[in-house]
């Protein structure tokens, strides 16, 4: 694990770790500006200006920080860009993505892939292909009609998805990690799918809770959930179990609230 710009042992925020890195990118690439870092990053021009200001209280979000040393390292591996910096950036980072590595799996996280897929077609056809059966053209046809099906090819003419000699589609990367505001953007076309009407099929199931809990409370649920994941990614992942129905879950829980910076546009 590197110690980023020689941090001082003294206690500093996420935001003086993100304002250091983004002052040394700027030393070390003189041409690049302020909007052409947003832009490589995915984030806004004001968001950049806020943090070199000094003027989020207290730092960006999670998948901003993730953007951001992501596009600075140009690194895509998930693994490892968790594993690139010390202090309170790498903190943040290991504390909210640590469930996607701790599966074992080399997730690759791509700005590109990222801007792609913040189309919602784009997304579910991509996610269709990320399946170790792939998809079909058919398959892709009766979901969306004509429209994925010139998804499909202007999806395969940049490389991003690859279709074989029995006319299977796979996707480039098959383990890709999604930023999670595109990702949370995407959870109403995904819950769409949940057909209660079939739940005496077997194959599907929904439960929602909740309660006011302590912060141990919390934590204790948060446990819960990362080893159901990484049982659920056991599954997934054998052979023995794999088939040809595309299946999805979704393992979510939040509070109740409204965070500060929802209210400040991040």
């Amino acid at each position: 694990m590197t110690n980023s710009n020689s941090l001082i042992k003294e206690k500093i925020s996420i935001n003086d770790q993100l304002r250091d890195l983004i002052k040394t990118y700027f030393n070390q690439h003189p041409r690049v500006s302020i909007n052409g870092l947003a832009k490589r990053v995915g984030v806004g021009a004001t968001t950049i200006r806020r943090i070199l200001q000094s003027s989020i209280k207290e730092g960006p979000a999670p998948h901003t920080i993730l953007n951001i040393v992501s596009a600075i390292y140009k690194e895509k591996n998930l693994g490892k860009l968790l594993n690139l910096l010390d202090g309170p950036v790498g903190e943040c980072l290991r504390e909210n993505f640590n469930a996607f590595v701790s599966v074992q799996t080399e997730y690759t996280y791509s700005h590109d892939l990222n801007v792609v897929l913040n189309d919602k077609v784009n997304y579910l056809i991509y996610k269709l292909a990320a399946n170790q059966s792939g998809t079909t053209k058919e398959a892709i046809k009766d979901m969306f009609g004509d429209l994925g099906l010139g998804r499909v090819k202007e999806l395969s003419e940049i490389g991003l998805l690859l279709i074989n000699d029995k006319g299977i589609i796979h996707a480039k990367e098959k383990n890709f990690s999604l930023d999670v505001g595109i990702a949370k953007k995407h959870l109403p076309e995904l819950v769409r799918f949940f057909k209660p009407e079939e739940v005496v099929k077997g194959l599907n199931i929904f439960y929602t809770l909740s309660e006011s809990l302590s912060e141990k409370g919390i934590q204790e649920v948060k446990r819960i959930q990362r080893e159901a994941v990484q049982k659920i990614h056991q599954v997934l992942s054998e052979s023995k179990f794999q088939g040809d129905i595309p299946y999805f879950t979704i393992n979510l829980s939040e509070t109740l609230t409204v965070s500060k910076s929802d209210k400040e546009g991040l």
